[in-house]
């Protein structure tokens, strides 16, 4: 009998090892990155080979595809029909992938605490090797004047040319970036652009640079595989002429071009002085659904301590992986040009998820049509003092101060309009004000906004209720029907319906939402809900929710008001 240890943690499993196995072996669904599934398959079948066994059952593994963002969206509503088999063992590429995941609560029920990495691939700088050379940025570890890092090459980009070095026949420095939402590289530049001090977190400040990424970006092609394909088509320097300079991509993927796709500009991978986010491969053995047991989590770590074995080890080498070490590459990587062995940089920590969740948010924001209606509450409650940022203010400053900041990640793809409500606004007039119409999102409209949002005053009761029929039904009226467009109503509300002119109830409101989202059903919108303070009505704003297919948001705490703000606005549906 052994004890199975995995990367210092004790998997209290044992089981007898040369002893057989009978029967058809019992296989739990692995279903990994695109970029390990190969090496795994042929760890799978040499495990088997040595007939692992549990209680005398055979007992195997079966690797099946599918992208991590895919795996992510999709843990608690998984069709076997157009997904596949269920996992019972989930391996990303990234455990970005698995904090994405447990943004939601019935995701992270699933996921163990314990995510130990498999193989890792840093994340680099990809640049054609010509133009690497004209910026200093060798991989032989030639000094340089400016070192190589996501945010100097943003800065770059900003403000320089290849003219600057001695190269004007390429035109301008471009940046090609492959959507974060859907990519691991993307993704990892994003965040080491964006947490720039390293601490985890991301601020308002640092957001900023997601509107200047976008706004340097090559627009085409901005697919890693995509851009990979085009340069595998140059033969010479002078193809390079006014194409992408520098792109976010693994390790690996560098080597997968230099080896097999490469005609003639060689590809280099440029490790950023500042360190980078590495594709580690987490394994999650998953937990707590109906189609797992302990029989497939025990397969699931058994199969984990073999991949982290000597002999795992060595085909994960072989395919171009480093180990948990990251230091050292494997001769895969020592035999390609372009690569660095030997990394000398470090890996930057873990971000936090809600820094996770609003770089996406922001990312999303500048890349998606949206069509939103901004509803705000301006009861009397509102009017309660909080800290927000070291200063006392209003509950509704806190919220006018946070909404401005979000809504300058808009990009002039956005149509947003502003009400407020509020009891007391006029005499015998609505429960509620449109402030500012829905229209396109130009620097004219965003000042309207913030102007808007100056004048208001809290004061008298929240008319909750009619308000959201009132807007769901404007934001209809307005509906943006681009392929892709979000259509929200978010409401902001520290508190619950408090109007006594009679008007909807909860029942009647929510049988009112659905007939106005049934008389069109091409028609995709949704209220979205945050509850500012501890004194809200969670019930009421969660079936407001709920009855058009949005979500509810909570923000207790001050601190909690800016992240929730932004996945309300662009992460909600």
């Amino acid at each position: 009998m052994i004890t199975l240890v995995l990367s210092g943690m004790v998997l209290g499993y044992t089981w007898l090892l040369g002893t057989g196995c009978s029967g058809e072996p019992v296989r739990a669904t692995v279903v990994a990155a695109p970029d390990i599934k190969e090496p795994l398959s042929v760890l799978a079948r040499a495990w088997e080979r040595d007939e692992p066994s549990v209680g005398g059952r055979c007992i195997g593994v079966e690797i099946k595809e599918k992208s991590s963002s895919d795996v992510a969206n999709k843990l608690t509503s998984w069709n076997t029909v157009t997904d596949g088999p269920r996992p019972h063992v989930w391996i990303p590429d990234s455990s970005v992938w698995i904090q994405m995941a447990e943004s939601s609560e019935a995701s992270a029920a699933m996921i163990p605490d314990k995510t130990p990495p498999v193989a890792a691939s840093p994340t680099v700088i990809a640049m054609p090797k010509p133009m690497a050379e004209a910026l200093g940025w060798q991989t032989d570890g030639t000094p340089v004047d400016l070192e190589p890092s996501w945010p100097n090459l943003l800065k770059l980009a900003e403000s320089s040319s290849w003219a600057d070095f001695d190269s004007p026949e390429w035109g301008d420095i471009k940046l090609g970036m492959s959507n974060p939402r859907n990519s691991t590289a993307g993704m990892h530049a994003l965040l080491s652009l964006t947490d720039i001090d390293r601490n985890g977190n991301v601020d308002s400040d640092e957001l900023d640079n997601v509107i200047r990424l976008k706004q340097v970006l090559s627009e085409s092609p901005t697919d890693t595989d995509a851009i990979l394909q085009e340069l595998s088509q140059m033969t010479a320097e002078d193809d390079l002429n006014g194409y992408v300079s520098a792109f976010p991509a693994l390790e690996r993927d560098v080597w997968r071009y230099n080896n097999y796709m490469q005609n003639g500009v060689e590809l280099t991978a440029v490790y950023p002085a500042d360190g980078s986010i590495d594709a580690d491969h987490p394994v999650a053995v998953l937990q707590n659904v109906e189609w797992t047991d302990e029989t497939y989590q025990e397969i699931g770590w058994r199969f984990a301590s073999f991949i982290t074995s000597d002999a795992g080890r060595a085909v994960l080498l072989d395919a171009a992986f480093r180990d948990g070490t990251r230091r050292t590459g494997g001769d895969a990587l020592n035999d390609t040009a372009g690569l660095t062995p030997q990394i000398d940089e470090s890996q930057r920590g873990p971000v936090l998820p809600t820094a996770v969740t609003g770089t996406m948010a922001a990312w999303q924001a500048l890349s998606r049509p949206a069509n939103v209606l901004v509803v705000v509450d301006t009861s009397e409650s509102m009017g309660a003092p909080v800290l927000h940022n070291g200063e006392e203010v209003t509950r509704l400053e806190a919220v006018r101060r946070e909404l401005s900041d979000a809504l300058g990640l808009f990009g002039s793809q956005a149509n947003v309009g502003l009400w407020e409500y509020s009891t007391a606004s006029y005499y015998d007039s609505p429960d509620y004000i449109e402030l500012v119409p829905i229209s396109k999102f130009d620097s004219a409209q965003e000042d309207a906004i913030n102007y808007a949002a100056q004048q208001m005053v809290p004061g008298g009761g929240s008319a909750l209720y009619d308000t959201a029929a009132a807007a769901y039904e404007r934001l209809l009226n307005n509906y943006n029907d681009e392929a892709g467009a979000a259509n929200l109503v978010v409401i902001i509300s520290d508190g619950g319906n408090e109007d006594d002119n009679g008007g909807f109830g909860l029942a009647d409101l929510e049988s009112h939402l659905d007939s106005l989202s049934s008389v069109d059903r091409n028609k995709k919108a949704s209220i979205v809900t945050i509850g500012f303070g501890s004194d809200i009505d969670e019930d009421a704003l969660t079936t407001i929710a709920e009855a058009t297919q949005g979500r509810f948001f909570e923000a207790e705490w001050n601190d909690q008001l800016k992240p929730q703000l932004l996945n309300a606005l662009f992460n909600a549906v």
